[in-house]
């Protein structure tokens, strides 16, 4: 009871400073708040890009319905294959049609198979990088030699999009660790501030014979107290953020980013109320535990 009854005098009297801990520890946690939705979203788009990513096969003209069928059957049990679509060359003039009207004349004139039929073959996410799709790419053309005319899975863009998805992970490594280490660097020198201005008590609690537990308890209570608020705070800032700047941003950029932009999910929340509390208690600790070593 008198412990707490210490914290509050304590905040009472260094109110000022405790807003100003409680301030840089939300200012942290919204920094890392943000890179983690930042991360969710953009590993989110990431899937969807890696969805996108098929390997088309066109028939020759020769092959008829029955094995195109055939072929889709077989190319389903195959375990690196999510789904196969068979699209016949009916399906292929109707889908140009819709798309660039103006062909229309064209296709009528050359005919009802002026296009080839295909598969649209999506494989497991597993087995979409550039090695992988290639060397399946090469299985299918080698195994149905006389039965594609073409085989295509856009091998440039499948390459730049996992040198981008290899340097996006990258930096974002990076990113975190410098905000993990500039959050603790920030909270830490606050914190050592609030107790260089407490300077007195702690030194006269010291001349009285109070151990170091009973002088660094309130402290640690207060780093608690303000790393809850500050990640209340936070909290409640990001959600401020997410409704009125991400979600504005994805139907601006709602082609390039395919999924709406999603808040934290409670666990994270529960993460960054945790680390609040950590940068809190943790800071107040080791900042008095240091100038309590180098009183004499």
């Amino acid at each position: 009871m008198e412990g707490v009854r210490r914290v509050f005098r304590g905040i009472r009297e260094h109110l000022y400073f405790f807003a100003v801990s409680t301030g840089v520890i939300a200012s942290a946690l919204v920094l890392l708040g943000l890179f983690a939705m930042v991360v969710r979203d953009v590993n989110a788009m990431v899937g969807t890009w890696q969805a996108d990513q098929h390997v088309s096969a066109y028939f020759a003209p020769e092959v008829s319905p029955e094995a195109q069928a055939q072929m889709k059957v077989l190319l389903e049990q195959r375990r690196e294959v999510l789904k196969v679509e068979l699209v016949t060359a009916a399906d292929a003039a109707s889908w140009m049609t819709a798309k660039a009207p103006e062909t229309a004349p064209v296709l009528k004139e050359l005919g009802p198979d002026a296009l080839p039929a295909s598969l649209e073959i999506t494989l497991q996410p597993e087995a979409t990088s550039p090695e992988r799709m290639g060397a399946f790419v090469k299985s299918l053309t080698d195994s149905g030699a006389g039965t594609w005319e073409d085989v295509d899975y856009g091998q440039d863009w499948v390459s730049r999009v996992h040198t981008f998805l290899s340097l996006l992970t990258a930096l974002g490594v990076a990113f975190g660790v410098a905000t993990a280490v500039a959050t603790l660097f920030l909270v830490a020198n606050t914190i050592h501030l609030v107790v260089h201005a407490r300077q007195d008590e702690l030194q006269i609690l010291r001349l009285v014979g109070a151990s170091e537990r009973y002088i660094l308890g309130p402290f640690v209570m207060e780093g608690v107290l303000q790393g809850l608020l500050g990640g209340a705070i936070a909290t409640g800032v990001l959600y401020g953020i997410h409704s009125g700047l991400l979600i504005r941003l994805h139907e601006l950029l709602a082609l390039a980013m395919g999924t709406a932009p999603t808040f934290l999910p409670g666990a994270q929340v529960f993460v960054l109320m945790t680390l609040g509390v950590a940068f809190g208690a943790g800071a107040a600790w080791a900042a008095v535990h240091r100038f309590l070593a180098s009183l004499p």
